[in-house]
């Protein structure tokens, strides 16, 4: 007669299970944020977050001026849009925008992202004259 010993471990009171810690962000050029929204100059340029609790987020959806767009299934770091293109690397997203045309007075990106059970959104805001 055999006897199967089976250890079984649990998680601790302070480690319930399924509960991700939200993502923290660190807004390294110190964009304007007003009400969770972060506003790109009008000038465009190259902007940097970093999540300090994920290594390897990825972009789960891209919403660009209210209109989903289409994502590659293969390649999840990346978005390339007309006015404008994010990409992880590691921890790092980095956000490339172009330069505000006079004829336009605002537009937006909203990033949905994950780093697997955890999603998070940030909001972009490109609009005339809020540096000014």
């Amino acid at each position: 007669m055999f006897v199967v010993l089976l250890g079984f471990s649990s998680c601790g009171k302070d480690e319930p299970v399924g509960i991700w810690a939200k993502m923290k962000w660190t807004n390294v050029n110190n964009l304007m944020n007003i009400n969770g929204d972060y506003f790109l100059p009008e000038v465009g340029g190259t902007y940097t977050f970093l999540c300090r609790n994920y290594d390897h987020p990825w972009i789960s959806s891209v919403t660009v001026d209210g209109v989903q767009q289409m994502l590659d299934n293969e390649n999840r770091l990346e978005y390339n849009g007309e006015w404008c293109s994010v990409r992880f690397e590691g921890n790092k997203l980095i956000i490339d925008a172009q330069p505000l045309p006079t004829s336009v007075d605002s537009r937006n990106i909203i990033l949905e992202v994950t780093a697997g059970d955890i999603f998070d959104h940030l909001v972009f805001v490109q609009k005339k004259d809020v540096y000014n």
